[in-house]
C-alpha cells in the first residue's frame, strides 16, 4: 500500500481553496484535467486522492472503466453565477441583458457544460486559464456569468473583486467527491481528509 500520510491531493482552480492547509503543496501543477487524466495521476502514484466536483444527478455507480477507484461522497452545494455587475446580493435575479457563460474547458467539466446548454440561455465561452486573475479579467468586461461554488467568492482574490453573486434561473447543484484508489479508501488519513472536507463543504452550504 502506498503511504497515505501527508496525502497528496489535487483539484481544480475553483475548489483549490477547500484544500488549503489540508494537503501538501507539492501536488502536480494546477491545470484543468479530465476525469481520465486525474485517474492516470492516481494510478501512477503521483497523487493519493483527487477532489472532484460535477453538476448533475447523484452518481449511482462509477463508470465501468474506473474499476479500482473508490468515490467518497463529500456533499453538495448550489452554484452561484458571479458577474462584474455592481452589488453582492446573492438572492437577486440574474441580469436581463446580453451575456455569456464562462466555464472551464468542456473536457474538464462536461456535466457543467451540459447543464448550461440545457438552460438554453446564453452562449458558453470555455476558458483554459488556471490563474484567478485571468478569470477575473474575463469577468471585467461585464458581459459574463461564471458558475462558481459559494465559498470561492469568500477567498482572495475573488473577495477583493467585489463580484455580484446571483442565483441561476435553474438550480446548478454541484456534487463533490474524493476519488482515491480502492486500496486507500479505508486508510485513516484518507477518511480524516474526507471528514475535514465534508465539514468545510457543509459549512459553506448553510
Amino acid at each position: 500500500m502506498r503511504p497515505a500520510t501527508g496525502l497528496r491531493v489535487a483539484t481544480d482552480l475553483f475548489h483549490q481553496h477547500l484544500l488549503d492547509r489540508l494537503a501538501p503543496l507539492h501536488s502536480p501543477p494546477l491545470q484543468w484535467r479530465s476525469l481520465s487524466q486525474w485517474c492516470d495521476l492516481l494510478l501512477t502514484g503521483e497523487l493519493e486522492a483527487v477532489l472532484l466536483a460535477s453538476v448533475g444527478p447523484e452518481l449511482e455507480a462509477p463508470p465501468a472503466w474506473l474499476e479500482g477507484m473508490a468515490w467518497l461522497p463529500l456533499g453538495r452545494w448550489r452554484l452561484l453565477l458571479a458577474s462584474r455587475l455592481n452589488g453582492t446580493d446573492s438572492s437577486a435575479a440574474p441580469p436581463s441583458r446580453a451575456f455569456r457563460f464562462l466555464a472551464p474547458p468542456v473536457a474538464a467539466a462536461p456535466a457543467l457544460h451540459h447543464a448550461l446548454e440545457e438552460q438554453q440561455l446564453a452562449a458558453i465561452t470555455p476558458l483554459e486559464a488556471v490563474a484567478a486573475i485571468d478569470w477575473l479579467a474575463a469577468l471585467q468586461r461585464g458581459d459574463a456569468l461564471l458558475p462558481v461554488p459559494p465559498s470561492l467568492l469568500q477567498t482572495s482574490p475573488w473577495r477583493e473583486a467585489a463580484l455580484t453573486a446571483v442565483l441561476p434561473w435553474e438550480p446548478l447543484v454541484e456534487l463533490l467527491w474524493l476519488l482515491v484508489p480502492h486500496e486507500l479508501a479505508s486508510h485513516a488519513a484518507v477518511q480524516a481528509m474526507a471528514a475535514r472536507l465534508r465539514e468545510r463543504i457543509a459549512a459553506a452550504s448553510r
